[in-house]
């Protein structure tokens, strides 16, 4: 499938849609990465309410092209160079 194809399709959908199919794609993603992973590292989050799943889409869209989170190391680094602090 190329990709015309697809972007063609993707302005016809509404928001919620795209929504949706946004969280399908990391779904995959996701599943992909846990085969590939090792057994120690964490399960993926899987809301089980309904609130829940639409409190994680909006998650997933606000992310947006953000798909990794600072580790707890980087927002340090982060906050230090915020507040004057030395720098390596």
């Amino acid at each position: 499938m190329n990709e015309q194809l697809l972007l063609d399709k993707w302005q016809k959908l509404e928001s919620e849609e795209q929504t949706r199919v946004l969280a399908f794609i990391d779904s995959i993603f996701q599943a992909k990465q846990e085969e590939t992973s090792s057994p120690t590292t964490e399960p993926v989050y899987q809301p089980q309410t309904e609130l829940g799943k639409k409190l994680w889409e909006l998650r997933l869209k606000s992310l947006g092209k953000q798909p990794l989170l600072n580790t707890w190391e980087e927002v340090e680094q982060e906050l230090a160079s915020r507040r004057g602090g030395i720098q390596e």
